[in-house]
């Protein structure tokens, strides 16, 4: 993982296409949501790879 404090992966279902979606959130700003994804892992895996790969809101 990212060695920022404060970074953080969340993930979210969208109630309209039943497809979940990650943001990473540092500095206390959200940044975009990325997706779709099948499911609540596979969001979480691919927003962990890029918050470890440097990426951030």
């Amino acid at each position: 993982m990212s060695n920022e404090p404060g970074e953080k992966v969340t993930v979210n279902q969208k109630n309209d296409d039943g497809l979940w979606y990650y943001a990473i959130t540092a500095e206390g700003k959200q940044g975009p949501k990325v997706g779709p994804f099948d499911t609540e892992e596979a969001a979480l895996a691919a927003g962990e790879d890029s918050l470890a790969k440097g990426e951030s809101a």
